[in-house]
C-alpha cells in the first residue's frame, strides 16, 4: 500500500515536471517565432498626430515620434519608414527636435511622409527633410511661419477697479503681460526673436526641400496651401493615398538596399514601448500620489525606474503649473 502511493506520488511528480517544461518550450517557441517576425526586413508606419509639444502625452505626440524615429536608425530591420502625419503645428523646440530626428533618419534609410488633414507649420517643418513627401489633394499644408499670440486685458481690468502689481528683476520679465499695453522696445525685441526663428525655419526647409532659400522666403509667408497646390510649388513631392505612398516607401526601399522584387518587405505599425505607455497613462491622470508611497528600500528616497519616472512626471506637472511665460508657435493664428 504504501509503495503504490509512493509510486503514484512520483508520477505525478514527474507529470507535472513535464507539464511545467513544455509550457516553458511551448513560451520559448512562441518567443522566438515572434523574435524572428520582428527581426525580418520590414517597413515601419509611425503616425505623428495633435498639435507638436515637448510634452510626452501619447505615442502619436512628438516627442513620442521623435524617439521612435531615433530607435529606428539603429534597428537594421526597419528598411524603410512611413510617417504619417496629421498635425496643425506647434512649439519650436519640439518641432525642430522632430526635423532633426527626421532627417538623421532619412539618411540611413527612407522616409516617406504622407500628409493626412493638414501638415501645416511645425507639422510641415517636421516632414521636410524626408526622402519623399506625399500629400492628398484637398490636404491644408505650408502655413511656414511663426507666431506669437496674446492679449491685452488691461481696459476691462480698470473698468472693473482691478490693478495689477509686478514686481521683477529687470525690464523685459513681465513682457507681453495681459495686464498692461507692451512698448515699442518690447515689440521690437519680440520682432527680432521672430525674425531669427523664422529664419532658422525657413533655412531648414530649403535644406529638406533642397530649395533655393529665396524662393522657400517668397512661399513662406505664412499662406496655407492645398496639397495641389504645395506639389505646383514643390513643397510636396506627389499627390497619391497612404497606400500609394507605401508603395512608393517598398520601392525605395528595396533600391536603396538592393534588395529582390520579391522581398516582401510588410508594413507594421510602430509599436508603443512601455515607457511611452507610462507616459500616456500618466499624462492622462490628474491623481495627486504621495512621492514617499514609492520608498522601496525603506529609506526614505525614491527608487526603482518606474517610481523614478513617476516622480519626475508630477513634479514636472506641478512645475509646468506654474509657468506663465509666453510660448513661440509655429503654427496658422486660426489653431489658437
Amino acid at each position: 500500500m504504501q509503495l503504490n502511493r509512493i509510486i503514484a506520488l512520483v508520477l505525478v511528480a514527474v507529470c507535472f515536471i513535464s507539464a511545467t517544461f513544455g509550457i516553458q518550450r511551448r513560451q520559448m517557441d512562441e518567443s522566438l517565432n515572434f523574435k524572428k517576425a520582428l527581426d525580418r526586413d520590414r517597413l515601419e508606419l509611425v503616425a505623428l498626430d495633435g498639435a507638436i509639444s515637448g510634452g510626452r502625452a501619447s505615442a502619436t505626440g512628438a516627442m513620442g515620434v521623435r524617439d521612435r524615429l531615433r530607435e529606428l536608425i539603429e534597428d537594421d530591420s526597419v528598411k524603410g519608414v512611413l510617417l504619417s502625419i496629421n498635425s496643425p503645428g506647434g512649439t519650436v523646440g519640439a518641432s525642430k527636435e522632430l526635423y532633426e530626428a527626421v532627417k538623421d533618419l532619412s539618411e540611413k534609410k527612407p522616409v516617406v511622409v504622407s500628409m493626412l488633414d493638414q501638415a501645416t507649420s511645425g507639422g510641415y517643418y517636421a516632414a521636410s527633410p524626408a526622402t519623399k513627401i506625399y500629400a492628398n489633394g484637398g490636404t491644408l499644408t505650408g502655413s511656414i511661419g511663426v507666431i506669437l499670440n496674446g492679449f491685452n486685458a488691461k481696459e476691462l481690468l480698470d473698468k472693473v477697479g482691478i490693478q495689477s502689481q509686478t514686481i521683477k528683476t529687470g525690464p523685459y520679465k513681465d513682457i507681453f503681460s495681459p495686464f498692461r499695453e507692451s512698448s515699442e522696445p518690447e515689440r521690437q525685441l519680440l520682432q527680432e526673436l521672430l525674425q531669427s526663428t523664422y529664419q532658422e525655419f525657413i533655412t531648414d526647409v530649403s535644406k529638406g526641400r533642397k530649395m533655393d532659400l529665396e524662393v522657400v522666403r517668397k512661399l513662406a509667408d505664412g499662406r496655407i496651401y492645398t496639397g495641389r497646390q504645395a506639389k505646383d510649388n514643390k513643397l510636396v513631392d506627389a499627390l497619391g493615398t497612404l497606400d500609394q505612398a507605401i508603395a512608393d516607401l517598398r520601392g525605395l526601399s528595396r533600391k536603396k538596399f538592393n534588395l529582390s522584387t520579391e522581398k516582401e518587405l510588410p508594413i507594421r505599425k510602430s509599436p508603443a514601448s512601455f515607457e511611452r505607455l507610462l507616459d500616456q497613462l500618466l499624462g492622462q491622470s490628474s491623481v495627486s500620489i504621495a512621492l514617499p508611497f514609492f520608498d522601496i528600500s525603506g529609506t526614505g528616497a525614491i527608487s526603482g525606474a518606474i517610481a523614478e519616472k513617476l516622480a519626475s512626471k508630477f513634479s514636472g506637472q506641478n512645475m509646468q503649473a506654474g509657468n506663465f511665460d509666453p510660448p513661440i508657435l509655429l503654427m496658422p493664428s486660426w489653431f489658437n
